[in-house]
């Protein structure tokens, strides 16, 4: 039965590996995500603008609808990455837990046959 228990911990160690994986590339993509937003509200801004008339109240439009979508951004990144590591470490207790239930079997199962 000790062998049942490394099968076990190779496969968890392979998913533990995954997940570590995924999370990572998550968290890169949303900060990549929330840069490339920031730097095409930059670019908007920095065309120049109009003095004024309806040229400065179009560049005040696009500016306003920049940092509304650009915080937006901010804070669905921070939320999912939240998501992401409640996602992971309940993934990674739910392991440690079937791991131990393994465990449990082997040392069952071991017992009547070290009696026989």
């Amino acid at each position: 039965m000790e062998k049942g228990l490394e099968f076990f911990d190779a496969w968890a160690k392979a998913q533990k590996e995954f997940l570590d994986t995924w999370s990572n590339s998550q968290e890169e993509f949303l900060a990549n995500w929330n840069e490339a937003i920031n730097k095409l509200q930059e670019s908007f801004t920095n065309m120049g603008s109009a003095q004024e008339g309806r040229g400065k109240e179009m560049t005040n439009l696009f500016t306003s609808l920049f940092n509304n979508m650009a915080n937006s951004t901010k804070v669905f990144s921070d939320e999912a990455i939240k998501i992401h590591k409640t996602w992971k470490d309940t993934v990674e207790k739910q392991m440690e837990m079937s791991r131990d239930v393994v465990k449990s079997f082997s040392e069952m199962f071991k017992q009547p046959a070290e009696k026989k």
